[in-house]
């Protein structure tokens, strides 16, 4: 059986223009693919105006965990912004020096770099940005815990920085609408790069992530943590969605996306 609670913060009034209070609907039914993966995670599914959002787990989608890689949709908006990246077709050269994959040590654009999540350019965009201005861009955007302790080039990795599943669909939805404090063309770029899947029925856009934790920030004993956060476009109608998952093995990392597709494939949204 359904239940449903209304959340008065859930998402603030930066979002759209609407002033109604979100409803968010618990899915019990979802967590059967959680015990069939052996994880334990969340899914958020919201739609386009924010006023119902759909999840197996209210607690845990209000918890905030180590954005890890889902944080280049902030810091590629940065990069842009300040002018660290000053050609969005630029090719970003690889320097000749060992690389933690071996799929990284090659030249990117800035499409491949975040399709392929090659985390040392977006480091060196972070350093290039630096401590002060990327702060300051967090506590405009309202992302997160805007924390940006624990280094500038690997806080969102292992250091500081927290997000909750509400608060990743809070900040697409107001990158997608074009709300956040950020040029419009800007904005418009990061969402073109965010795309990951087209078809002629729908288009996703999206980011993945994933960290080993952040030991000296809380989560000695914690396990890792997968991401899975974007929109789907289909038709006239619009998405947000928001999952992450505890990761104690290797093997537990696809679950990020297959539990999710299982459940969009279920309710219609994708085939």
């Amino acid at each position: 059986m359904r239940k449903s609670v209304f959340i008065s913060l859930l998402f603030l009034p930066l979002v759209g223009q609407a002033a109604t209070t979100p409803m968010l609907s618990e899915e019990p039914s979802w967590q059967r693919y959680y015990e069939e993966a052996g994880v334990k995670g969340v899914f958020l599914l919201c739609d386009a105006d924010a006023s119902h959002c759909y999840t197996n787990d209210k607690a845990r989608a209000e918890t905030p965990f180590i954005p890890a890689s889902t944080y280049k949709i902030p810091n590629l908006l940065i990069a842009l912004e300040t002018g660290v990246i000053k050609d969005p077709d630029q090719i970003f050269r690889w320097n000749g020096e060992p690389r933690r994959l071996k799929q990284w040590e090659n030249d990117f654009t800035l499409r491949g770099a975040v399709q392929n999540s090659v985390v040392p350019i977006f480091q060196q965009f972070a350093r290039d940005i630096g401590e002060r201005r990327m702060s300051s861009y967090l506590h405009k955007f309202h992302y997160g815990n805007e924390a940006v302790e624990g280094g500038i080039d690997h806080f969102w990795l292992d250091g500081a920085l927290r997000i909750s599943a509400t608060q990743q669909v809070q900040f697409l939805q107001r990158l997608n609408l074009g709300q956040l404090p950020a040029s419009k063309i800007n904005q418009l770029r990061v969402k073109d790069i965010l795309i990951s899947d087209a078809t002629p029925d729908y288009v996703i856009h999206g980011k993945t992530g994933y960290s080993l934790g952040a030991p000296g920030y809380g989560d000695r004993n914690a396990p890792g943590v997968a991401w899975w956060v974007g929109w789907i476009e289909k038709g006239t109608a619009t998405w947000y969605f928001a999952g992450n998952i505890d990761v104690a093995r290797d093997t537990d990392v696809a679950a990020r996306k297959s539990i999710p597709l299982k459940i969009l494939q279920g309710r219609g949204i994708l085939p």
